[in-house]
């Protein structure tokens, strides 16, 4: 269970995450926003589906039921993250187009993540899983 959560830890951080402000007409200012998000979301996504998938046999029918959902759940969304930061990697600095591409991938990414279930809640609502979370460090580092 503690490396169920220590594969999440990472991706909790995109909750506490803002945007930072800046204007369209500031290409610059755009790209940095776009670089600090993707910076966030990349790692968040990217840790908890390889962490979860490399994950041994699960305590119980129950947690690998919740390991396989989240996995299912964040796969296709971390996808859509690395294409989408390292097309914007991949392009200059100063392309604006390729910052706004990167802009209208986020937002879609934003969507996908508001359609996804909530990962956490079955450590919350599952009363052996937040039995087992409750014995491991790494669970007590996740938002409650």
């Amino acid at each position: 269970m503690d490396g169920f959560c220590g594969s999440l830890i990472d991706f909790a951080k995109i909750g506490e995450f803002r945007m930072p402000d800046f204007e369209q007409d500031d290409p610059a200012n755009a790209r940095n926003a776009m670089d600090a998000a993707f910076g966030v979301f990349a790692p968040g996504f990217d840790n908890a589906v390889t962490g979860l998938n490399g994950l041994g046999q699960a305590p119980s029918a129950e947690a690998e039921a919740a390991r396989k959902s989240i996995v299912d759940a964040l796969t296709p969304i971390r996808d859509k993250v690395i294409a989408a930061k390292t097309k914007l990697d991949a392009a200059p600095k100063n392309d604006k187009a390729a910052t706004a591409e990167a802009g209208l991938a986020f937002r879609q990414i934003g969507s996908d993540i508001n359609d996804m279930p909530d990962p956490f809640q079955q450590l919350e609502t599952n009363a052996s899983l937040k039995a087992l979370a409750g014995q491991a460090p790494n669970c007590e580092k996740l938002p409650s």
